[in-house]
């Protein structure tokens, strides 16, 4: 049934979960500089962290089923001859989606378990969202050059 599922993943659905995941890592972005921005007093901070702690725990949950989208992809693609190289955009969105899920895992890690490297944090923060954006530009730039150029007339 799940194998089914994620199978039969339209484009659409993918551009919806991953437009969402987008603007998750946004939010989680803009919660943190907020508090950690700038120096002094800032109101609603506990709250704010509240929101960023929650946000960083649905975007892990979130960020799984994408992921399993594309390792279903790629297993069907490694079947072909030229489906699944270690160069080019598949394998670069590939890897960029892995690396973010592992940097947030250590940054989960760092701030519950490590505090000693709780300013470690703050970059591996920015690093994720960076890593999300630029992994979800490379997947729409390979779909415009893949399928959304122009037809010939």
């Amino acid at each position: 049934m799940i194998l089914c599922v994620v199978q039969n993943v339209s484009v659409l659905t993918k551009t919806y979960v991953t437009l969402g995941l987008v603007v998750l890592a946004l939010f989680e972005f803009i919660t943190a500089m907020y508090v950690f921005g700038k120096k002094g007093d800032k109101p609603h901070s506990r709250l704010i962290l509240t929101l960023h702690r929650v946000g960083g725990y649905v975007f892990l949950v979130y960020w799984l089923w994408p992921m399993i989208v594309g390792a279903n992809l790629l297993a069907r693609l490694s079947r072909y001859t030229d489906g699944w190289q270690f160069h080019g955009p598949r394998f670069y969105h590939a890897f960029l989606g892995v690396t973010v899920f592992i940097v947030l895992l250590l940054k989960i890690s760092f701030v519950r378990f490590y505090p000693n490297f709780k300013n470690s944090a703050r970059l591996l923060g920015i690093l994720i969202s960076t890593g999300a954006v630029i992994t979800w530009l490379i997947a729409g730039w390979f779909w415009l050059c893949m399928m959304g150029g122009r037809t010939p007339s």
